[in-house]
């Protein structure tokens, strides 16, 4: 763009969307706004007010569209979709290398196609099918090398219509042939129509990717999630464990040193019975020697003199009753960890499973 439209250009943009004014009004503070985007300024807010200088209005205004601004918007736009036209041609016949046919030197660059003619023209030789009237009617196109391409083989006419029937393109002569009461169209308006049908499909494929672009970062978001969730169970797990096996370690220890305590206390009990029972054994063997020397006595009166003063029940304990009990409290203990071991166990088994 040109540097003096620079200053109209700044005047001519919307505040809100920062771009050239669409139904441009002008509020009672004189600034101008999109009226789509001034509505919806004053839909999202509280407060009616101007959007540059912040002046409330107590009535939402009435705004009608300031038909001089937007006749310049429009202008504008016009000015430049015919400079962003004119520079896409020049690029694409620049990139296309095309070179102009009638040049009879150094050939330049085609500008244009003619159908018609069957030959390209730059710049210079164009100029006889802008101003001479019956060449005005010839159709030109953006330069292309297979002009061939271009004619119908059977008519050797410019392919200028789409036969939306057959699906293909035709000249002015096959439409009262082969292609006669077919539904044909100009073929600027088959590219127009093919332009928007590979827009929205287009669109339609950038959605999909937009989705599998999203549904893979959810995908990646659910990963990460999963990967914490996993360490702090694993984390938790192993403190779980390492405190468990503490307990069975110290809960064990604790164990065998009350039955070792408790078969010191057999033992020791066990010792005092046998070494009362040894005395015993003493005393009466001693008696058993006496009643053995008296029974071989013979003088009989004084055997019965001896034993009746000698013999008097044993002071021995009835040991009919006493016994050493084993402890039995370990097999119920062995029951107890063996159901233990079997939850746990299970439990370990069906948490596997997930």
């Amino acid at each position: 763009m040109a540097s003096s439209s620079l200053l109209s250009e700044e005047q001519l943009l919307c505040s809100i969307c920062l771009d050239v004014f669409t139904d441009p009004v002008t509020t009672p503070c004189g600034h101008n706004f999109c009226k789509n985007c001034l509505a919806g300024y004053w839909d999202s807010s509280d407060h009616c007010q101007c959007p540059m200088c912040n002046k409330s209005f107590e009535m939402r205004p009435d705004l009608s569209i300031n038909t001089l601004i937007s006749e310049t918007a429009a202008q504008f736009k016009q000015s430049v979709q015919a400079h962003t036209s004119n520079t896409t041609e020049r690029n694409a016949c620049a990139d296309t290398k095309v070179l102009c046919d009638a040049c009879t030197g150094v050939k330049e660059i085609a500008m244009k196609s003619c159908l018609n003619c069957g030959a390209c023209y730059c710049m210079i030789h164009l100029e006889p099918h802008k101003n001479i009237q019956n060449l005005k009617k010839h159709k030109l196109i953006n330069p292309v090398e297979n002009l061939e391409d271009y004619i119908c083989k059977k008519h050797e006419r410019p392919l200028e219509l789409f036969c939306r029937d057959d699906q293909i393109c035709v000249c002015q002569f096959c439409t009262e042939g082969d292609h006669k009461n077919h539904n044909t169209v100009p073929i600027e308006e088959a590219n127009e129509e093919l332009k928007a049908c590979l827009k929205k499909t287009q669109a339609e494929v950038q959605h999909l990717i937009q989705e599998r672009l999203e549904k893979t970062e959810e995908i990646k978001h659910s990963l990460e999630l999963s990967k914490k969730s996993t360490e702090e169970e694993i984390s938790e797990g192993v403190e779980v464990f390492t405190a468990l096996i503490h307990s069975i370690e110290r809960s064990q220890a604790e164990l065998l040193e009350l039955m070792e305590e408790k078969q010191e206390v057999v033992e020791r009990q066990a010792e005092e019975l046998i070494q009362e029972l040894e005395q015993e054994i003493t005393v009466l063997k001693r008696k058993d020697l006496h009643l053995e020397q008296l029974s071989n006595a013979k003088n009989y009166l004084q055997k019965i003199q001896i034993y009746s003063s000698m013999w008097s029940p044993p002071h021995t304990r009835n040991w009919t009753e006493v016994s050493i009990n084993p402890d039995r409290s370990g097999k119920t203990l062995r029951t107890s960890l063996s159901h233990l071991y079997k939850q746990l166990n299970n439990e370990m088994q069906n948490k596997c499973k997930y």
